[in-house]
């Protein structure tokens, strides 16, 4: 079982990019700036320069502390166009691009459109604190191109560490959490599905010897009731536990979006959150950050938990960054 330990305060997870990079991703955007985001392919895109910072970021997000930020992309040389081709090529050096929601976007605009967080709405487009969760896919990346007046502070905590603490402290906390959830799909699962998921979605999943996390408590509430199965106090005080120790002082990592960073995540091993912000009155000065879902076949995931990418089939591992690939 992978027991990594999550990203901690002292270690160095940043890297700014040099002038060398920065000239390349340049040049790399003036050959797609005739192109649609979503036209773009890797061989649109070449980076070599950049590729050995690649190449670390990517070692540390499949196996080491699962969090990386890459700093120093000057987004206010850039039209939100532009900005949107060069992280959406970078990321193409990463994994593949993967729909966030209903309407097929491959890259999100995380930004308060007033709406209001609830059951029934995903929170990126409010400005409300975000609980601790997973996303759908294997790498969660974002740009920040503005940052708000004041909070907004991205919030992380590893999963691994999580389901060390329980096994020391509440082990029998943990059966109901490899037993897993439905999950409300809210109107955004595969052609087809239902309003529910189709089986329980384990909360940890052990396999091939990766411990792997998927977490949506919003998505988990509101399937009780539609699935007619009660919720036990076993499960209750499951998930309760998951969220004390992922808010807790001790093993939550924060920090503070700069214009021009760009965080990538590590899915299966930390949930993330965010804290509430407030935001400008001017449309120009609004938080405003771009997001990247990947999938990147590195991690072995269980039929359970690779049902996302493909119905049917565990999903084995793959080199996680293959310079033929990269090129």
């Amino acid at each position: 079982m992978d027991n990594s330990q999550p990203a901690g305060r002292r270690k160095k997870l940043d890297s700014v990019l040099h002038r060398r990079e920065l000239a390349e991703l340049d040049a790399a955007l003036k050959r797609v700036q005739h192109l649609p985001i979503t036209e773009i392919t890797k061989a649109d895109f070449p980076l070599d320069v950049l590729l050995p910072t690649l190449e670390t970021a990517s070692r540390e997000i499949h196996h080491g502390h699962g969090l990386v930020v890459l700093r120093g992309l000057p987004v206010e040389r850039y039209s939100k166009d532009d900005a949107s081709r060069i992280y959406g090529g970078v990321g193409l050096h990463l994994g593949t691009p993967v729909t966030q929601n209903a309407r097929a976007h491959l890259l999100g605009h995380v930004k308060d459109e007033g709406v209001t967080y609830s059951q029934k709405t995903r929170g990126y487009n409010t400005k409300a604190m975000l609980n601790f969760h997973t996303d759908n896919c294997d790498i969660v990346g974002l740009l920040c191109l503005r940052t708000p007046r004041a909070g907004g502070l991205s919030r992380f905590t590893s999963s691994t560490t999580i389901f060390n603490r329980i096994r020391e402290q509440r082990p029998d906390l943990l059966a109901p959490l490899f037993e897993g959830f439905y999950y409300d799909l809210k109107g955004e699962g595969r052609p087809g599905a239902g309003e529910l998921s189709d089986h329980k979605i384990p909360f940890y999943s052990d396999f091939e010897g990766h411990l792997s996390c998927r977490y949506v408590r919003n998505a988990i509430e509101p399937a009780f009731a539609k699935s007619g199965e009660p919720k036990t106090d076993a499960q209750e005080e499951a998930l309760n536990r998951v969220d004390a120790l992922a808010t807790s002082a001790e093993l939550c990592f924060e920090m503070q979006f700069e214009p021009g960073d760009m965080q990538l995540l590590n899915n299966h091993v930390i949930v993330h959150s965010r804290t509430e912000f407030d935001d400008f009155e001017e449309d120009d000065r609004r938080r405003h950050l771009l997001r990247l879902w990947l999938r990147n076949d590195t991690r072995p995931l269980a039929i359970e938990f690779a049902e996302r990418f493909g119905p049917g089939t565990a999903r084995m591992g793959v080199p996680n960054f293959d310079r033929t690939q990269a090129a």
